[in-house]
């Protein structure tokens, strides 16, 4: 047979079960906080890795050679979205210089080490170089 439980009791167990609820929902607060800030922080060390490799990427492709890596992933950084960014990188062709022209003594190439391709690559440049 059920025990029958009296008025103080009642108010003793509503009294209990608000506190605890009362304590679980401070607690369901302060979780989806900590939850919050850790989602954030992820993300921040996913874009900064995924800033890296396109960077890599760059600096492998010869883009922007000018440009450090870390200014790279800086700027990367800033930007909201990478997706287009990371395609582009992907798609572009490695950038070589080969030669470069000025003013005060002509043509000058990029060397390889190797005499007979350096002083070819000299002479084709300087045919270019001389074209109207």
């Amino acid at each position: 047979m059920p025990q029958k439980i009296n008025k103080a009791q009642v108010a003793q167990l509503h009294k209990l079960a608000s506190s605890t609820i009362r304590a679980l929902s401070e607690e369901n607060v302060s979780l989806r906080k900590s939850n919050t800030e850790l989602i954030e922080k992820v993300a921040a060390f996913e874009k900064k890795a995924r800033a890296e490799k396109i960077a890599s990427a760059m600096e492998e492709k010869g883009i922007n050679p000018d440009v450090s890596f870390q200014q790279k992933v800086d700027e990367l950084l800033g930007r909201n979205n990478l997706d287009v960014l990371e395609e582009a990188v992907g798609m572009a062709a490695p950038q070589m210089k080969i030669a470069s022209i000025h003013e005060d003594s002509g043509v000058e190439v990029e060397r390889s080490g190797d005499d007979t391709t350096d002083r070819a690559t000299q002479q084709f440049a300087n045919a270019l170089a001389s074209l109207d």
